[in-house]
């Protein structure tokens, strides 16, 4: 009976997280987008534009056929990137950190850096641009002989998101282990004791508030700073979007994700914004996102709303940023990174 009752209050939470997480989210971008275009002194798109009714938009558009060396496989990488930032928000919410460990430091970077996988994946299976082929041979002088493809752009892309995900992504990272070094353990449940010990003891239309966020120390403060710089890596925004810079590769990887698969890509981005977002609330708050506890995943999502204002106002004022500037801003912010991990285990 115990096992039935836990298999149930784990389905049930999921399905509620999941919807919860998924709608909330679609209005997350428009709001981040109306903070950018008012730090740039312009009005703005409609809050829910960008998010619920661009989903909506390339839902009825006329379905294209990408060209792809495995359309299959190609056309079935955004629902697995959905898949994955489902699980890795699910992993965070206070059911499942029962489950196998998964709640857990490993648990949560190993879904993050299969998310970053998926880049590469997307760059290296296209073979077309705006669902066209090329095969037209390049007959200049000197140039590559007849019958011979050119190089597509997402090929490009692919190249930086393997660079970005061996480089670029490490502070993120590193910003993840400092709570859990904090609580010297390597579970969620764990680094929430630690900051809120009220939850566990806590009733369903309870608010369990934190009596000492990590946040609110000097290595989580440090690790803080690292987390947002991480987070607007793995989003690919500026100055961090050399996956998908207009001015050369054209959206990247994503390019020839259109109608219902490019909905489908929208969603996992915008999910993966609260995703991360929620996730920062969990960790250097001790908040964690309870889809059994209103006052208290209400109160998470308030919250969340910190990462993706602050993301607008930071991106409003950013260049594109080229490998030669996102070397050391990558060495820098790991530097921190461990800095803050030393001062963590040692308190």
């Amino acid at each position: 009976m115990g096992v039935l009752s836990f298999l149930a209050g784990i389905i049930a939470s999921s399905v509620v997280a999941s919807i919860i997480a998924v709608l909330y989210s679609l209005v997350l971008p428009g709001i981040e987008r109306k903070v950018q275009a008012r730090v740039q002194q312009r009005i703005g798109p409609p809050i829910l534009t960008p998010g619920w009714w661009a989903v909506l938009k390339f839902r009825y558009k006329a379905k294209t056929e990408p060209i792809a060396q495995m359309p299959g496989f190609y056309k079935s990488i955004v629902y697995l990137g959905l898949g994955v930032v489902i699980l890795l928000f699910l992993f965070s919410t206070p059911y499942w950190w029962a489950v196998l460990g998964w709640g857990s430091i490993l648990g949560l970077a190993g879904l993050l850096k299969l998310e970053e996988v998926l880049y590469v994946l997307m760059g290296s299976q296209s073979q077309s641009i705006l669902s066209t082929s090329m095969p037209v041979p390049d007959l200049a002088k000197g140039a590559k002989g007849e019958g011979i493809r050119r190089e597509f752009v997402e090929q490009h892309s692919a190249e930086r998101a393997l660079k970005m995900m061996a480089i670029g992504s490490i502070p993120l990272y590193l910003a993840l282990i400092v709570p859990f070094a904090a609580a010297k353990s390597g579970l969620l449940s764990s680094v929430v004791a630690l900051q809120n010990p009220a939850y566990s003891a806590a009733s369903w239309f309870s608010l369990p508030l934190p009596s000492s966020p990590i946040l609110f120390t000097v290595p989580g403060l440090l690790a803080a700073v690292v987390y947002f710089v991480g987070y607007v890596m793995l989003l690919n925004e500026k100055p961090f979007s050399i996956l998908k810079a207009k001015i050369d590769v054209i959206e990247g990887g994503v390019l020839e994700y259109a109608a219902d698969l490019r909905a489908v890509y929208y969603i996992m981005r915008n999910l993966l914004l609260f995703t991360l977002s929620s996730i920062f609330v969990t960790l250097f708050l001790g908040i964690p996102f309870d889809p059994f506890m209103p006052l208290l995943f209400i109160l998470n999502m308030l919250l969340s709303l910190i990462m993706p204002v602050a993301l607008a106002i930071f991106v409003a004022f950013s260049p594109i940023f080229t490998f030669r500037q996102i070397y050391p801003a990558t060495i820098g912010l790991s530097a921190l990174g461990v800095l803050a991990m030393i001062l963590a285990a040692s308190i």
